[in-house]
């Protein structure tokens, strides 16, 4: 017999006996907790996963069950030790200090006008929601549209994530809509979120289950509701299908991974695909072309990727492992399978996503589990916002793999110290990383920048010539080289801007790489206590253990750690850091309790690094945080543990932050003149004064390129003297040709940034009294353009001028301007469109100035 039947057997009376409770009997339910140490047990819960509703799962350890009448009593006819840790735990779940709602979670009404706030905010990225079907009580399916032109279906790549096929499961609908609100409100200001909403459609399907939805709103109208499956008679006085059993996909592959029991919480239905809610998304899906997708689930702090059914891996294991662990690297969620991380799964959305191409063509599917287990179904109101902080980097980065995408990090000083002092020259190379899924990339410029005063480039641009998909490649073979002011002060941390030039449009990342060795902010050995920090919990030091003698600082100073906690120790004082350093030593419950290191600014907590497991020895950590500082943090080491099983925890010995120590600098003063206009060889550069927020009297500093990249410096001056109101450097006698200026403000080492690069133009004049006389000129800035070209022109005096654009063939595409142009320097722009408003197409264009006596001519190149 086999050992399923085995395990049966014995309980199938009491089984039967708790039959008529099967309804929908909205009695509360109880959180039974059952212990999984031996095989045995383990094999049990595995054996009957149809008959119990297991809600989490620790292996090795115990597996809690949301236990109805029928279930508990299956439990206690089994023989085995259970414990009941909640007697009602939909009350224990509820939000009923906030009256009838809730509370800051969303019912389905209020879902639904949530979305279409969002497209009333923001119609310009958020489409009007449709439905896309009916669900088995007839409320209507929602779908709505993210991208820059939302009512419009263009070629783009395709994201989807849609959430709620468990209909208690309250973060997996709000995720996803919280995920559209944040795209829309950084649109515009947040250059990814912008780039990302221009050449992506997101596709979001926050309701899948509406009728289970309601059902717990109207049972349980505070929250807590527990019902999971779709509202479906079965006929024999049961409800519901499991909608995540019920793909067509490999259902009802066997009874382990869903079950064949109408009562099971895994039903899997009486046919595949029989519901009309999977019926509707299954057909959306197959209208579409999806490329990425996250059907979205709680809880259990993981991230599931295909296959679900079986355990064994798809054809497309090392993508699925390579974009897990991307997206997992800031939250700790463990990636894997349903069967090697939780239990297998058949009938599942990201199997039939991913392996049926019969109606569409397969795409990365995976689930994510929000919330560990004290966040549970119903989350503390609290918890909310530290749920969507740790998943929206994974759903970034689903964007981002979906299409076109190279990433830019990992800056490095290539020499032997893999640094640069002050006054020296050296090399930057980083590295470039196609996050895509899909597509190669050939053929592009990447290109550098800084507004830092202390740093000068001497060449900007790189071509990459190709990088396959999930591809990385550096500059070391061909870096950037640049030159350090001898003045700068050791410490100081260079921020410079690397723009990848992409046929959708330029990306660009800020990065960051020290001068010199920078200076220690903060060191603590935990001699004298703990006054420079914030502690939350029982945190404090202990003399058990200690690297540097004789003390430490640890999570539970006397004994083990608790359980269900999540407490810290932060350092007090916001810094400006760029790496961290520190010796621990730690006992922490293996992948279930974690110790984390990490920065946060505006109540957003980012993890840099994280621990779990056994370490005895003290050894010493050295965390890079530039990429994920961009002005003050602070630093905060927390420890977060589970339902069970305790241990003694971390010890931090020895803690140092090294960073910039430089002190709050002026603003960037403002150019004056010129902008954009003639001047003589030894004409003035000018600059408005600006005020020092330390109150100190300032000085100036005048940088001249002859070029728009500004890497060719062909003038300098540092420490000018402050004028009244302006500040004045009369340029060294330059030869005639197009220039840019830029100019900074300080004082000693406190330096402000760089001013924008102003062009302007040197010009031979003819003397004529006390004037001189400007020659006629057009010049055209940038003639090689996706988008037309600034034109400049220059006169003697007022004369009446006609200016128009050409085609090859001399047929007139555009008049400019026709009539009288003030003397000296002025400024045409050409938008790269017609007489009728159309975008020309590319090719070779001619600008034609005739001032009656005289004709100058230029050209642009349109490259669309």
């Amino acid at each position: 017999m086999p050992r399923a039947r085995q395990l049966l057997v014995p309980v199938l009376v009491a089984f039967a006996c708790a039959t008529a409770a099967l309804a929908a009997d909205p009695a509360p339910h109880r959180l039974v907790r059952i212990d999984i140490s031996s095989p045995a047990d383990a094999d049990f819960v595995r054996a009957n996963r149809g008959l119990l509703d297991v809600i989490h799962f620790k292996p090795g350890v115990s597996v809690d069950i949301a236990a109805d009448a029928r279930a508990l009593a299956f439990l206690r006819a089994s023989g085995r030790s259970i414990e009941v840790v909640e007697e009602n735990l939909e009350a224990s779940l509820s939000y009923g200090d906030k009256g009838v709602g809730f509370g800051i979670f969303h019912t389905r009404s209020e879902s639904i006008a949530w979305m279409d706030s969002l497209h009333a905010m923001y119609p310009d990225v958020v489409s009007a929601k449709w439905s896309i079907g009916l669900s088995y009580e007839g409320r209507e399916i929602y779908a709505f549209r993210v991208s820059d032109n939302p009512e419009v279906d263009e070629n783009e790549p395709e994201i989807l994530i849609d959430g709620l096929h468990h209909s208690r499961e309250i973060m997996a609908s709000e995720f996803p809509v919280m995920f559209a609100e944040y795209l829309a409100q950084n649109y515009g200001t947040d250059p990814e979120i912008t780039w990302l909403v221009d050449n992506r459609e997101l596709y979001v399907v926050p309701i899948v289950n509406p009728d289970g939805f309601v059902y717990n709103e109207l049972t349980n109208p505070s929250g807590g509701g527990l019902w999971r499956k779709n509202r479906r008679p079965n006929g024999d006085g049961s409800y519901g299908v499991d909608l995540n059993r019920n793909y067509s996909y490999r259902w009802g592959y066997d009874n382990i991974g869903s079950s064949g029991d109408p009562s099971s919480e895994t039903y899997r239905g009486p046919s595949p695909a029989s519901e009309v809610e999977i019926q509707a998304l299954t057909g959306f899906i197959n209208s579409r072309e999806i490329r990425t997708h996250d059907t979205v689930h709680t809880y259990s702090n993981l991230t599931l990727y295909p296959w679900g059914y079986v355990t064994t891996p798809t054809a497309d294991d090392a993508v699925f492992d390579h974009m897990a662990l991307e997206m997992t690297k800031f939250n700790g969620y463990d990636p894997g399978q349903p069967g090697d991380v939780l239990y297998d799964v058949n009938g599942g959305a990201f199997d039939w996503a991913y392996g049926d191409e019969s109606k569409h063509v397969k795409f990365f599917s995976f689930s994510n589990e929000i919330g560990g287990g004290s966040d549970g179904f119903w989350p503390a109101e609290s918890r909310r916002g530290p749920l969507f902080q740790d998943n929206l980097w994974p759903h970034i980065y689903l964007m981002r793999a979906a299409g076109s995408f190279v990433a830019v990090h990992t800056p490095v000083v290539l020499n032997a110290a893999k640094t640069v002092l002050p006054g020296q020259s050296a090399e930057l190379s980083f590295t470039l990383e196609n996050q895509s899924v899909y597509v190669s990339e050939l053929g592009f410029d990447v290109t550098v920048a800084t507004d830092d005063p202390w740093v000068q480039f001497t060449a900007a641009t790189r071509t990459i010539g190709s990088l396959p998909s999930l591809g990385q490649t550096d500059l070391a073979a061909d870096p950037l080289p640049f030159s350090v002011d001898p003045a700068c002060p050791s410490g100081h941390v260079v921020a410079f801007t690397v723009t990848v030039h992409m046929a959708d449009g330029d990306l660009s990342f800020p990065l960051s790489f020290p001068v010199g060795e920078a200076a220690a902010l903060f060191s603590d050995d935990f001699e004298t206590g703990t006054g420079a920090w914030t502690l939350t919990g029982l945190w404090g030091t202990s003399a058990a253990y200690s690297h540097s003698p004789s003390r430490s600082l640890t999570d539970t100073p006397a004994g083990n750690y608790g359980n269900d906690s999540a407490t810290s120790a932060t350092i007090s004082l916001p810094l400006q850091a760029t790496r961290l350093r520190f010796w621990h030593r730690y006992q922490i419950e293996s992948n279930y309790d974690y110790g984390r290191v990490q920065v946060g600014s505006g109540g957003i907590w980012t993890t840099v690094a994280s621990y779990t497991g056994t370490n005895t020895s003290w050894s010493q950590v050295d965390l890079d945080l530039s990429p994920y500082v961009s002005g003050e943090v602070q630093i905060r080491f927390l420890l977060e543990t589970d339902y069970s099983v305790v241990y003694d925890g971390w010890y931090i010995d020895d803690v140092e932050v090294i960073g910039f120590a430089g002190g709050e600098v002026p603003p960037a003063p403002a150019p004056v003149a010129p902008i954009g206009v003639a001047v003589a060889p030894a004409g003035e550069l000018r600059v408005g004064n600006v005020t020092d927020p330390l109150g100190q009297t300032l000085s100036y500093g005048f940088r001249v390129y002859a070029d728009a990249a500004c890497t060719q410096l062909v003038a300098a001056a540092d420490d000018v003297a402050a004028g009244a109101g302006e500040t004045a450097w009369t340029l060294p006698g330059l030869a005639e040709g197009d220039y840019w200026w830029r100019a900074w403000a300080g004082e000693s080492d406190r330096r402000s940034l760089l001013c924008a690069a102003t062009p302007f133009s040197v010009t031979a004049a003819t003397p004529v009294g006390d004037g001189i006389v400007l020659p006629v000129d057009l010049r055209v800035l940038g003639t090689v353009s996706g988008s037309g070209a600034q034109l400049r022109l220059t006169l003697p005096d007022r004369q009446d001028v006609t200016v128009a654009v050409y085609d090859t063939r001399g047929a007139r595409v555009r008049r400019l301007h026709s009539g009288s142009v003030a003397g000296g320097a002025s400024t045409l722009v050409w938008d790269g469109r017609d007489a009728n408003g159309r975008a020309v197409a590319s090719g070779l264009y001619f600008v034609r100035m005739d001032t009656g006596r005289e004709v100058r001519t230029g050209r642009v190149v349109i490259v669309r």
